[in-house]
């Protein structure tokens, strides 16, 4: 009977990069030439390109990228790369994202890459608007019209207002 022993080199953890405004794609790009494994999840929203409404993809968390290491990989050049502002750490170490977070947020991803969060919502729940123009606000989903339509109770200054967006704009609040 032989016996093998196990690497105990630690299996390679996804850390957050903080980045430059507006510069996911340059410093994905530049992580990547360097040989970092990289991730930047995305979402469709709905916008007003040119004053027309339009999809577009963007950042589900703005001004950051996920940095997959290992225990030999050299962090600290990740701090002088293109388009980085620093990597997250914890006093001197980097810190680390929950295991298994970034991993579904890949396994959420649609064909295109864009997170979806299909959560099973009901009429009652509370609920928060993703893009569009009532982005970021927050009411209850009042009845589901059709398969993509939604009609949602916005708390807005004057009370209640019934509105109706596409399904695709909601989250669990």
């Amino acid at each position: 009977m032989s016996l093998s022993l196990a690497s105990t080199a630690p299996l390679p953890r996804w850390y957050a990069a903080q980045v430059k405004p507006r510069q996911e794609k340059l410093a994905i790009s530049h992580l990547g030439r360097q040989g970092f494994e990289t991730h930047c999840p995305l979402v469709a929203r709905s916008k007003l390109v040119a004053k027309k409404p339009a999809i577009v993809r963007e950042p589900l968390f703005p001004g950051y990228v996920f940095v997959e290491l290992g225990a030999e990989d050299r962090w600290r050049s990740i701090n002088g790369t293109i388009g980085v502002l620093r990597l997250v750490t914890f006093g001197n170490d980097p810190a680390p994202v929950p295991s298994g977070f970034v991993e579904r947020l890949q396994d959420m991803a649609d064909e295109h890459g864009d997170v979806a969060f299909e959560e099973d919502l009901q009429p009652g729940d509370a609920v928060r608007v993703v893009g569009g123009p009532f982005d970021d606000l927050c009411g209850s989903l009042a009845s589901v019209a059709g398969s993509e339509r939604v009609v949602v109770l916005l708390r807005l200054l004057s009370g209640d207002t019934r509105v109706t967006l596409p399904r695709a704009q909601l989250v669990a609040a």
